[in-house]
């Protein structure tokens, strides 16, 4: 065998392995790329079932409370209301949202995530609880006509209802609301849920955001001063646990009230 053809035998060689390497390469990529695409095409159904489980899409509907316990409550959406073709009662986990009382029978609004559990009740997960048990009220204070030493008077006792775990008070004078036009003592619209301290609250601080009134906040836990033209609402959140709440004349202050709560306790 001559040199001429040991040579090119060594190129055919190598050029069979060069061609050899180049093709497993290739397979390699096109399975590797295979695999890419399988595994895209999962995570993209996976992110199409969120997509219809309404990520981002809030509903909301109306309702009234008609089971309440320390972790849910239990609310039956409004003839009116699209959930009710789904579900005659819902049950909504209370979350960051079990300060609140919710009694039976009160009116609340309730906005979810836009899923429904077809459980029964049904269950949704709710991203804010409002009461809503008044849409149009205000609220009248008359100064105290006979001049007596005794300025503060408890119009609701948390030892006597179970409607709020704090006491509510008037200070020099009387307290009426007016609700959709009809005037009651705060009193009796208070414990006859046709308004909720809640609701008033939520008003006042509404109020402050619109610049219709002044308020005091103060470093004690975070107890509130709403001062409007002729009244100020006092709602107390000091570190000692104190949640009363009060409804005075204009010049009412913290310092005129909180030695109740320490007497008292």
């Amino acid at each position: 065998m001559n040199k001429k053809m040991i040579i090119g035998i060594l190129i055919v060689v190598l050029i069979i392995i060069i061609g050899a390497v180049f093709t497993h390469i290739l397979i390699g990529k096109d399975v590797t790329n295979r695999a890419n695409f399988d595994f895209k095409v999962e995570n993209s159904t996976s992110n199409l079932v969120d997509t219809i489980n309404y990520e981002n899409n809030e509903h909301s509907f109306y309702g009234k409370v008609v089971e309440s316990h320390d972790s849910y409550i239990i609310v039956e959406p409004n003839e009116d209301e699209e959930e009710r073709k789904s579900a005659d009662k819902i049950s909504i986990g209370l979350g960051e949202y079990n300060d609140t009382l919710y009694m039976v029978g009160t009116n609340v609004k309730i906005t979810y995530d836009g899923t429904i559990m077809e459980s029964y009740p049904a269950q949704v997960k709710a991203t804010k609880i409002e009461l809503k048990s008044a849409e149009n009220f205000e609220i009248l204070f008359y100064d105290k006509q006979l001049q007596t030493d005794v300025k503060l008077h408890k119009i609701v006792d948390k030892n006597e209802t179970d409607k709020y775990d704090y006491d509510v008070y008037v200070y020099d004078g009387s307290v009426n609301i007016r609700i959709d036009g009809k005037d009651y003592s705060l009193k009796e619209a208070l414990l006859e849920n046709k308004i909720t301290i809640n609701e008033i609250i939520t008003k006042a601080n509404k109020d402050e955001k619109n610049g219709a009134i002044k308020v005091n906040m103060y470093k004690d836990g975070g107890s509130m001063e709403y001062h409007y033209e002729n009244y100020t609402i006092i709602k107390c959140h000091t570190l000692d646990g104190n949640r009363d709440v009060y409804i005075g004349n204009k010049d009412l202050n913290i310092n005129n009230v909180i030695n109740t709560y320490y007497n008292t306790y």
